[in-house]
């Protein structure tokens, strides 16, 4: 995920976050107060709060096992509080305590869900400071809130049966690089012939295909793209792509096609024969999503209209 990405993420929940840097720098007297993501091994600040000297900035990130909140998404889920990190075994020779040195350090997970960790909201300063019981319950009370904030958030972002973006993600998302002008192709998928599955095996059966198309569509996207179910058994995946000639978004098309037809997939106790059918367009600007998705969308009808489990370009 870019970093305009994470920023436009939590621009959401902003408010949220706002509230609880509040309330955390009234009560606990450091410099830095921070909120991260932790994603691929990277730790990412999301939002810093400094009072006097400049410890963090927001848009910085580095390698997690170079951060202290590496320690705390490993304290099985309390919150880490280290009042000296000179007297701190595991934070003393640490990488990620350089810039605070012998200064005082707390943080608490968040969570995407009970299992999953979202990223931490900690507190820093570069010199020794008693965190008193009140501050360690406020910081696990307010790292609980931001994780119900988040996996609301997730919720209305997510398809809830793929875990695949949805249509209102998608939309975000294409206003962002329209923004930003980013170049990028468009490509909608239809699974061949899906509505006999439902009709002969039922809708349980059919749910469990989709997630397997599904996770075949995350495995050979290319990174930086989106991939949104927006219905039934209609994805679209906005590739970046800075050639007109597609050439990327035709590989990604072709793997597609291929892992699908490939071999049977298996699901309970059937296999089917899955394939697909896929419309490509580029994103010229000026062109809104809701005509880039029909110009795709006709591409596609013309891949069922000659045999199927093909693409073609609008």
């Amino acid at each position: 995920m870019r970093k305009s990405e994470k920023e436009l993420y939590f621009n959401k929940i902003d408010h949220v976050i706002d509230e609880v840097f509040s309330l955390l720098s009234e009560t606990i007297d450091v410099n830095s107060i921070f909120l991260t993501n932790i994603a691929q091994g990277t730790n990412f600040i999301v939002k810093a709060f400094n009072r006097k000297t400049t410890l963090l900035q927001e848009g910085e990130q580095a390698p997690l096992n170079k951060s202290l909140c590496k320690l705390v998404i490993e304290n099985d889920g309390e919150p880490l509080v280290i009042p000296s990190i000179a007297e701190n075994q595991a934070a003393a020779n640490h990488p990620g305590a350089e810039r605070i040195k012998n200064g005082s350090y707390i943080g608490t997970p968040i969570y995407h869900s009970s299992d999953s960790v979202f990223g931490t909201l900690c507190a820093a300063d570069t010199k020794p400071y008693g965190f008193s019981e009140y501050d360690v319950k406020l910081i696990k009370t307010l790292g609980l809130l931001l994780s119900q904030a988040i996996v609301l958030e997730e919720m209305m972002v997510r398809d809830l049966l793929t875990g695949l973006h949805n249509r209102a993600y998608l939309v975000g998302h294409f206003e962002r690089n329209t923004e930003e002008n980013q170049p990028y192709a468009l490509l909608y998928v239809d699974l061949d012939r899906f509505k006999a599955v439902n009709d002969q095996y039922g809708h349980e059966a059919g749910d469990e295909l989709l997630k397997k198309v599904a996770s075949v569509f995350q495995e050979v996207a290319p990174p930086g793209s989106i991939v949104a179910r927006i219905g039934g058994d209609e994805f679209v995946l906005l590739i970046p792509d800075s050639t007109e000639d597609l050439e990327e978004a035709k590989e990604t098309a072709s793997s597609i096609l291929h892992e699908l037809s490939d071999k049977p997939v298996r699901v309970q106790k059937w296999e089917f024969d899955i394939s697909a059918s896929v419309g490509i367009t580029y994103a010229e600007p000026g062109k809104d999503l809701e005509t880039l998705m029909n110009q795709a969308d006709q591409a596609m009808y013309e891949a069922k209209n000659d045999g199927r489990n093909t693409l073609r370009f609008y």
